[in-house]
């Protein structure tokens, strides 16, 4: 439930060979990025030719203004340039193009910079993660992509560092080692860059530890302020865990923050606790998992939180990116936050003081919940116990998962895509005590018969869905909005797609090959491009074959497609 506080407030080279770091300059030339201050991060808007930002701006709403592609013409799109980055799985990067440029992070954590015309290397930084990295179910690591400022571009690795590197050569400028990785802490999402700080969370997963939420600055690496998203001894809200289960109880923080500049606060979503399934170690409502965090970017202090899913028991994470809006509820104006989940309910918190607006669901079929009262909280209706449940929606590809939805304010639409799968859930004991490094599920699943996923525009005004798209498999692709009346994203059947955001009609499909992830786009000389990243791997390439059959059949590896219009 919501604790409201008071608030306080371009250069030419020839071509160079550099090895430094592990950084190779293939080519640098004239069309370079340029340094990206403060003030071209508070106003992308004004810049739609660039995607500054993971989300496109500090709203989260991964939303273009570009609109020479649009539902007139986006049937006429074709391949461009392709971009491979070798045999890796999961390629789940968001690209972020500055004048031209376009800088990449693959799931192994390497750096490439690209000329955004034709996928030429300007240059490639490499970072080599250890051996013992602990790989569990989701693989050794992986990367969401990169962050810039200055003249910077910021890597946040899967052993725990942070990387700073030079924007022209690739060249490492500094480094900090962050977390601890043996212990189960590393990152997979790029830094917040707020001013002078990269804000970045730790990636848990169900392994025994506790996450936190920390500022580095970005011209030293040193850190400014840290945040425990599960709080010890001394903390507010330490109470809310029993004995010493805080001590691995997870709270994952897997997206990058947004940030209101108005308001000055920046937000994200927490996840589980742990053990997942398994809640008897840990009695309480176990803050700050399942919740919606507000924090102030310069300290690191707490302004307000909203939990979702007190002592969550269904592995139903809210790690979910916080997108921020202006709009109308009840007929009167509202900041709102608005978050979608696992859970299969989406979410709007006023985001002055984190109370609770309205939730709705976004999936045919819920059974973890009767349903939420007047403050949001849950009333728990399946839970996992002794033997199997049938929990609705699934874990693994139920709900929506880390893949992001989209905001279009021409139209105050929010686009959601989802799976509608369930688990078969049956509880685990688990020891009160663990060890750093440890697997702590609390207990073991398998997915049920039965697949589908969607993608559904809801009024933001009212929470209620204007349409809704229906697939044969989950939707775990992230969406783009543009000013040209589309929204891209893609299925597992392979396909990318182009929606009239309108009213969900397919304008066009483009077969990848694999599973599309995450678009952008951008334009360069007057024309506009979009890219997308494809190939699947990890969890789902894993899981999701056992009981969809059809699925086994899609390639893995990874490939960057970019299309733009015939010249």
């Amino acid at each position: 439930m919501s604790n409201p506080r008071p608030r306080s407030r371009s250069c030419a080279r020839s071509i160079v060979d550099i090895l430094a770091a592990g950084a190779l300059a293939l080519c640098a030339f004239s069309t370079h990025a340029s340094d990206v201050s403060p003030q071209r991060l508070l106003h992308t808007d004004s810049e739609p030719q660039n995607w500054l930002t993971y989300y496109g701006n500090y709203k989260g709403w991964r939303y273009s203004e570009l609109s020479q592609v649009n539902t007139d013409n986006v049937k006429d799109l074709t391949v461009k340039w392709t971009f491979l980055p070798g045999a890796e799985e999961d390629f789940q990067t968001t690209p972020i193009v500055v004048d031209g440029v376009m800088y990449i992070a693959t799931p192994k954590n390497t750096v490439y910079a690209l000329d955004a015309t034709n996928g030429k290397i300007l240059w490639r930084h490499d970072h080599k993660l250890p051996d013992n990295m602990p790989v569990q179910l989701w693989g050794p690591s992986k990367s969401r992509g990169v962050s810039v400022s200055g003249n910077q571009v910021f890597l946040a690795t899967g052993d725990g560092q942070i990387i700073a590197l030079d924007a022209k050569t690739g060249s490492e400028n500094w480094h900090t080692v962050a977390a601890d990785y043996k212990a189960g802490n590393g990152f997979i999402q790029p830094p917040l860059i707020v001013g002078d700080l990269a804000i970045v969370g730790t990636f848990t997963a169900e392994i025994a530890t506790r996450g936190f939420v920390a500022a580095y600055n970005v011209h030293t690496g040193k850190q400014a302020w840290r945040f425990d998203t599960i709080p010890g001894p001394g903390q507010p809200g330490h109470e809310t865990w029993a004995g010493d289960s805080w001590k691995h109880g997870c709270g994952p923080v897997i997206l990058p923050p947004t940030y209101d500049a108005d308001m000055d606060l920046i937000y994200f979503g927490v996840g589980n606790p742990c053990p997942m399934w398994n809640g008897d170690v840990r009695k309480g409502d176990n803050l700050y998992t399942n919740s919606i965090v507000a924090l102030h970017p310069e300290t690191g202090r707490l302004e307000w939180y909203h939990q979702l899913i007190p002592h969550g028991v269904w592995d139903l994470d809210t790690f979910g990116e916080v997108v921020l809006v202006n709009t109308r509820i009840n007929g009167r104006p509202v900041r709102a936050a608005l978050q979608a989940g696992k859970s299969g309910y989406f979410y709007a918190i006023d985001r002055t003081e984190g109370q609770f607006l309205y939730a709705k669901p976004f999936v045919s079929r819920i059974t973890w919940a009767k349903g939420l009262d007047d403050e949001g909280r849950p009333i728990p209706g399946v839970v996992p116990g002794d033997t199997t449940q049938t929990l609705c929606p699934g874990a693994v590809s139920g709900g929506k998962s880390w893949n992001q939805t989209a905001y279009s304010p021409k139209l105050d639409y929010y686009f959601i895509p989802a799976g509608e799968v369930c688990d078969n859930v049956k509880q685990a004991e688990v020891s009160p005590t663990a060890k750093p490094g440890d697997l702590i599920l609390g207990g073991k699943f398998e997915s049920a018969k039965g697949s589908g996923g969607s993608l559904t525009a809801f009024d933001v005004k009212t929470g209620q869905p204007v349409w809704k798209y229906n697939s044969p498999f989950p939707m775990r692709s992230s969406v783009l909005a543009t000013a040209g009346g589309l929204l891209f994203t893609g299925d597992l059947e392979s396909d990318v797609l182009a929606f009239d955001a309108a009213n969900g009609k397919v304008l066009w499909k483009f077969p990848a090959g694999s599973m599309p992830q995450s678009s952008i786009t951008y334009s360069v000389n007057g024309k506009q491009y979009v890219a997308v990243g494809v190939g699947w791997g990890q969890v789902l390439a894993n899981f999701l074959p056992a009981y969809m059959p059809e699925l086994a059949k899609v390639p893995r590896g990874s490939v960057l497609l970019v299309f733009a219009l015939p010249d």
